[in-house]
């Protein structure tokens, strides 16, 4: 009777998981990313490197900047990214392997767009 129970508990979360909108969708974007920021206003430079998502979050110190944000299941991107007293704000969308969006650096007056490709 308890393994009935434990199964028909199992079989429901999986259910819900399937049918709620973006529970199972949530994990696609996890992964490493590849990033490339490009300047079109302003006098900042390119950056390119690679961001990691796990379970929908960005939180990742890198060399250049910390980055602090999250990606939605429908893929939308909201980023913020600091280096000492610099910073950066990206939004955008991510679609199955590749991403796109804008962003804009008020503490050094500069914008541009950027996109994303994910690694393997």
């Amino acid at each position: 009777m308890i393994l009935k129970l434990r199964s028909a508990a199992l079989l429901g979360s999986v259910a819900i998981a399937l049918t709620v909108p973006g529970l199972a969708q949530a994990a696609s974007y996890d992964g490493k990313w590849a990033i490339v920021v490009v300047t079109e206003a302003g006098n900042c430079d390119v950056y390119r490197w690679d961001l990691g998502v796990n379970d929908g979050k960005i939180e990742e110190r890198g060399f250049i900047a910390q980055a602090k944000g999250q990606i939605d299941p429908r893929g939308r991107v909201n980023v913020t990214f600091t280096s000492g007293s610099d910073a950066l704000g990206a939004t955008g969308t991510l679609s199955g392997a590749d991403g796109s969006g804008r962003w804009t650096s008020p503490t050094k007056q500069c914008s541009g767009h950027w996109t994303a490709k994910k690694r393997a």
